[in-house]
């Protein structure tokens, strides 16, 4: 599962970024805005569906080791770093889905002229790199918490036999 979304977060990056491109390729007449349109609502809904999921395994993932922890009577170091890895990783992927939502939404506004272009350009840039962050930190924290729930599995077991 942590590959699946280590996957689905760097396509996600990958997708953010090439609706950026094209985004800047639209004052060239290159690319129709009805493309750039459609691929930032896909790139919006698999970035928000990555960052969801990627946060509902680490919950779930430490709720296990907690439970391990707790009935084999395990090192309580192992709850705090699972709780370490969470608080991490939750805020700025929160702020980057509701950065990339945000970009969405007001593009829809610079698309009917409510808001000027240089501003969508400028949060554009932005949310490109607090996702870059967000995912930076969930690769990270994911693989951390992958090892760290094989290696309270096989302290698991051996005070199992």
């Amino acid at each position: 599962m942590t590959g699946i979304l280590i996957t689905f977060n760097f396509a996600s990056f990958v997708l953010l970024l090439w609706v950026f491109i094209q985004g800047v390729q639209l004052s060239s007449g290159d690319i129709h805005i009805r493309s750039h349109i459609v691929m930032a609502l896909a790139a919006t809904a698999l970035s928000v569906f990555a960052h969801s999921l990627t946060m509902m395994y680490v919950v779930a993932v430490g709720r296990m080791i907690r439970e391990a922890v707790e009935k084999r009577d395990l090192d309580q170091k192992y709850i705090a770093e699972t709780k370490k890895y969470r608080k991490s990783i939750f805020r700025i992927v929160t702020i980057a889905m509701l950065m990339v939502m945000t970009q969405t939404i007001l593009g829809g506004g610079v698309h009917t002229h409510v808001f000027p272009a240089w501003f969508h350009l400028g949060l554009g840039i932005l949310t490109l790199f607090i996702s870059a962050y967000a995912t930076y930190l969930e690769v990270r924290y994911l693989i951390a918490n992958h090892l760290l729930g094989h290696h309270v599995a096989r302290e698991f077991e051996v005070r199992n036999s």
